[in-house]
């Protein structure tokens, strides 16, 4: 299976698809970012592996809901390289998403997705997502 749970070298890959989405990192905060996540209980990170080639990633966050039964999951980050887009690559790594949910005894997940990004609107709807709430975010 091409999807596989991200390892520190994984970076530079995990990187360049965020300076797709118009994040301009350095490969060492990525690094260090990364480092983190894989060391958390309460975090995952998959990638898409074609050909010895990182061109896909996830990042999972799973939290204890006090007001219901079960657990929650939320998308941080997911990205497909822009240059193969549309061939199933985002589909299989929701889908590997929603497994590691229910495994984790999740029964919602979610996804903050920018205004402007259309095309992902449409693809989380045609997963099954519904846009349910408006964000709000405070600079600290």
């Amino acid at each position: 299976m091409p999807i596989r749970n991200a390892e520190i070298t994984d970076s530079q890959a995990i990187r360049d698809m965020l300076e797709q989405l118009g994040y301009p990192l350095t490969t060492k905060h990525v690094q260090d970012k990364l480092e983190l996540l894989l060391n958390s209980m309460g975090d995952a990170v998959y990638v898409y592996e074609d050909k010895n080639q990182i061109v896909g990633f996830i990042t999972l966050h799973f939290s204890i809901q006090l007001a219901f039964e079960k657990n929650f999951c939320e998308i941080g980050y997911f990205v497909v390289d822009s240059n193969i887009r549309s061939k199933g690559i985002g589909r299989q790594l929701e889908e590997k998403a929603c497994q590691v949910a229910l495994e984790k005894g999740c029964d919602h997940i979610n996804v903050f997705s920018m205004a402007h990004r259309s095309d992902a609107h449409r693809f989380y709807e045609r997963q099954g997502y519904t846009h349910i709430q408006r964000f709000f975010e405070k600079k600290l």
